[in-house]
This record gives structure tokens, C-alpha cells and sequence, in this order.
């Protein structure tokens, strides 16, 4: 995956397996399978981690009034040290500055022009969020390591992004809002889905978060050690209570907040999750504050109880709304989109339904679309990692 479960635009297998009958009857990979789309770099007003200028990349679809946010993701930065290291990576793909990002990005999967790819959104307009303030898009603060002024501006580059948006893209006529995001950037999807409501009054909003659900806990995500503290850390140095639009939340949970399993009952706005139980980039330890369970990946037993234990999250806090997730039962972060598929359906395809229908137009009528597969999942099962070309 790469750069601390840092989210691509999704595989070539993923986004073709979902037509392998077309594919099979012409044995060509072209643009009639793989459908993308290139996005073009505007720059806004607001800042990465460096102090240099924030910018997004937009397409703008037929459908001009229909929207299709989705923020990038790539871990966090838990340290103002960290925070730094990332404020010197001057490359494409930097997660902390813009300085070499490039004037424009072939995207794929949820930003497919092609229907069959991308039901919902095919003709929609396409923002795509980069990430480099290190705090999914929730911090406004200033800070510094070692002489250097580092840029906390996350909410500070949403507001820059909306008002571009205005400005140029027919936002203030927006009738649709799909917020979306991976990793990092899935919770900055379930964050921030109402303050995307907020700035499109009169819009239908809703958010397609991918692999945003988080363990608290004592666990050693991406390497870095004790996660709910660094999170918590992250949550003051970065203010990122000036970010996060659910007052009521951060008034009685405060830094919890930044965890799904907390955020979801204070959400004003439908959403629909991609997760996996078995999200790649847990790591080891506390498979949730208080949860009883330690995870560890060399352990299939603690494996499969930390994947019901989300299972059961799920379920609790879905029950009785009209949110719904797509809970596969492959061991991924983010991604393969149209590549697995449960109840019959593929993401896509569940989404778009959902979109227009509710929970009760999912095929059991029921927001919980789990693939309740046990880990290890063999790769080619219904609900599992698809199977791998030879």
C-alpha cells in the first residue's frame, strides 16, 4: 500500500474484474474496460504543511450541479517532528507539500466516466481533496520543529476548495453532495460529511467513506506505536477541534472524536462505508478501548474476534438508520473497487441502489451488508479478496 496506508486509485484487476465477460470476449485492456479520468490542478487558497499553496484537482461533469468530493488519505503525522519530515518531501506525491505536486491526475474506479464502472457518479463533477496537512483535513492551528513553521490547515483548505468552487463550478447551484475518502481521508469522509452539508444548503449530502473505521485503543497502527495517544496528540497540537463540525461531540468526547465508532451517533447525514473486518493497517494490540481483545495477525483466532467485534460496532450503530456499510471479509485497506462482491452486489452497484432507495433497497434490506466471511478468507470467495490472475 505504501506511505502508511495511503489509499491509490485502485488496480487494474479490480476495476476490470467486474466486466470479465467483455474482457474475455476481447482480450483487450483498453478504454472500453478501464475507464479514467483526468482531473486538472487548481490552486486555492490555503496551505500544505510547508506554507506552500493548497490546490485541488476538478473535472467538471455533464451533470454540473452534482458533486463528488474525495479526500486523499496517507496516515497522519502524530508529532510536530513527523509533521516536519513530511514538510521537506517536495515530490509528486508529497503529503506535505505542494511544491512538486503536478498540474494534473489520471484518476480511476469513483471517478470513472463510464456507467457501468461508476453508476452513480459517472457524470458528476470530480474534486479530489490531495492530503498534506497531516490531520485528515481537521486541523487550523500554526506550529513549529527545529526554526521551521509548519501549517496545520485543514479545515482552512476545505473552506479554500469551496470557495474556488463557487467561484468557478456552479457549487452555490448544487442539488447533489457525494463526500468521499480513503484511509486518512475515510475519516476525514465521516468528519466532515456535515460540514460539506453545511456549505451546500438545499443539496441532497451524503458520504461514501472508504476504510475510515478505526480501533481506538492502545494498537500499533502504521508502525508508530500507541495509537489512541498519538491521536490524541495529533487532536491538540493540530487544534483539530476547530475542524471537526460536530460541536456536541467535541464538546463531550473530544480527541475520541477522530474514531469512527465514537462520531457516528453525533453524524447528521446518511453515509455508506466500504470497510473490510479485517482492515490491513490494524495493528497488534487493543482491538478497541476496553474491547478485551488483542489483536495479532499471526493468531487467526484474535484475528477473527477483532473482526466480529467490528461486525457487532457495526450492527450496534447502524441499527434503526439509514446508513450501510459494505463490510467484505478480505484482509485490504481501501480499494478494490467492483472487485468484491456481497449479497449479490458489487460496491458500486450497492451504493447506487442505496443512493436512490435507502437501506431497504439493499438486497436483505438491511444497512449491514457483511460478507461474515472467517479470516483467513481464501482469495476467489464471495465477500474475500478476489482471486489473482495466474
Amino acid at each position: 500500500m505504501g506511505r502508511g496506508g495511503h489509499c491509490p486509485q485502485l488496480s487494474l484487476y479490480g476495476r476490470v474484474r467486474h466486466r470479465l465477460p467483455l474482457l474475455l470476449a476481447s482480450l483487450v485492456v483498453g478504454s472500453s474496460i478501464v475507464s479514467s479520468e483526468i482531473l486538472h490542478r487548481v490552486e486555492v487558497v490555503g496551505s500544505c504543511l510547508d506554507g506552500s499553496k493548497y490546490s485541488v484537482y476538478v473535472s467538471r461533469g455533464d451533470e454540473d450541479t452534482r458533486f463528488h468530493f474525495y479526500h486523499e488519505g496517507g496516515s497522519w503525522c502524530f508529532s510536530q517532528e513527523q509533521c516536519a519530515e513530511r514538510a521537506s518531501d517536495t515530490t509528486a506525491n508529497s503529503l506535505g507539500s505542494s511544491l512538486g505536486w503536478p498540474a494534473s491526475r489520471n484518476m480511476t474506479d469513483n471517478f470513472a466516466r463510464d456507467p457501468e464502472i461508476n453508476p452513480l457518479m459517472h457524470n458528476w463533477t470530480f474534486v479530489y481533496l490531495p492530503y498534506c496537512d497531516g490531520g485528515s483535513f481537521a486541523g487550523d492551528a500554526l506550529g513549529t520543529w527545529e526554526n521551521r513553521s509548519l501549517h496545520y490547515r485543514g479545515l482552512r483548505n476545505r473552506d479554500a476548495t469551496i470557495a474556488a468552487l463557487r467561484h468557478n463550478f456552479n457549487f452555490d447551484a448544487a442539488t447533489d453532495v457525494v463526500v468521499g475518502g480513503g484511509s486518512a481521508g475515510g475519516i476525514a469522509c465521516y468528519l466532515h460529511i456535515d460540514y460539506y452539508a453545511e456549505q451546500a444548503r438545499g443539496a441532497r449530502t451524503v458520504g461514501m467513506c472508504d476504510s475510515g473505521f478505526f480501533e481506538d485503543g492502545d494498537n500499533d497502527r502504521d508502525g508508530k506505536g500507541d495509537y489512541d495517544a498519538n491521536m490524541k496528540a495529533l487532536y491538540g497540537f493540530m487544534n483539530a477541534t476547530a475542524g471537526i463540525h460536530s460541536v456536541e461531540c467535541t464538546s463531550a468526547l473530544g480527541y475520541k472524536c477522530m474514531f469512527a465508532v465514537h462520531l457516528f451517533p453525533y453524524i447528521r447525514h446518511d453515509f455508506f462505508g466500504l470497510n473490510s473486518a479485517y482492515d490491513a493497517t490494524m495493528g497488534n494490540g487493543e482491538c478497541g478501548a476496553g474491547s478485551g481483545i488483542t489483536l495479532d495477525w499471526n493468531n487467526s483466532a484474535t484475528v477473527n474476534a477483532c473482526g466480529n467485534h467490528v461486525r457487532a460496532q457495526f450492527h450496534q450503530l447502524l441499527n434503526g438508520t439509514n446508513n450501510a456499510v459494505f463490510l467484505d471479509s478480505c484482509k485490504h485497506h481501501c480499494g478494490e473497487w467492483n472487485a468484491i462482491t456481497i449479497e449479490g452486489l458489487v460496491c458500486s452497484e450497492a451504493v447506487n441502489a442505496w443512493y436512490y432507495g435507502g437501506v431497504k433497497s439493499l438486497p436483505k434490506g438491511d444497512g449491514v451488508m457483511d460478507a461474515g466471511r472467517p479470516y483467513p478468507c481464501p482469495d476467489g470467495t464471495p465477500g474475500c479478496c478476489p482471486a489473482k490472475f495466474p
